[in-house]
């Protein structure tokens, strides 16, 4: 083959190559909110309550990070609007806690209705005393299928270790 045929080739294929790339990233979903065309939507045109009428379903990977002291530490420096959990008892969370957490025992009876009352496409940071209890949670927040869980590898025990104080209120 000579070189103009080679070089002809080449270029019909990246010429494909962008033709395919552009069309797989113009393309959209736009389902109808018709019951007749939707077989999503319920019986005389009500739609199913799980997700919005209308809109097409995000399927998201959950994400589960355990983090030791000083990343969790950074994690929580780099998103200061990020719900922090703090898995233990109300007086452990009195004897000191990280700064901004809230205290959630899960020794509660309504804890599992709380945690799953969460809204499901935010991130949230949790910890407990040794990071067993809290791992817990997090695996079931994954579960759950809440988008991301930054978890602190044996909690609290270490927090101090590396550097990092805890609030006292």
């Amino acid at each position: 083959m000579d070189w103009v045929g080679i070089f002809a080739k080449n270029t019909l294929m990246r010429f494909l190559t962008i033709v395919l790339l552009l069309a797989a990233v113009s393309c959209k979903n736009n389902p109808s909110t018709d019951s007749a065309t939707n077989p999503d939507a319920g019986a005389a045109g009500v739609s199913d309550t799980t997700k919005p009428a209308g809109l097409p379903y995000v399927f998201m990977d959950t994400v589960l990070v355990s983090l030791g002291a000083k990343d969790f530490a950074a994690v929580l420096k780099a998103k200061p609007n990020m719900p922090i959990l703090d898995l233990r008892s109300e007086a452990l969370f009195k004897t000191g806690h990280v700064w901004r957490s809230v205290n959630m025992d899960p020794a509660d009876k309504d804890f599992d209705a709380r945690v799953a009352s969460f809204g499901r496409n935010q991130e949230y940071a949790v910890y407990c005393q040794s990071g067993e209890k809290s791992f817990k949670v997090a695996e079931e927040m994954k579960r759950l299928g809440f988008l991301r869980i930054y978890h602190l590898q044996r909690g609290l025990n270490f927090w101090g270790e590396s550097g990092q104080a805890l609030q006292l209120k």
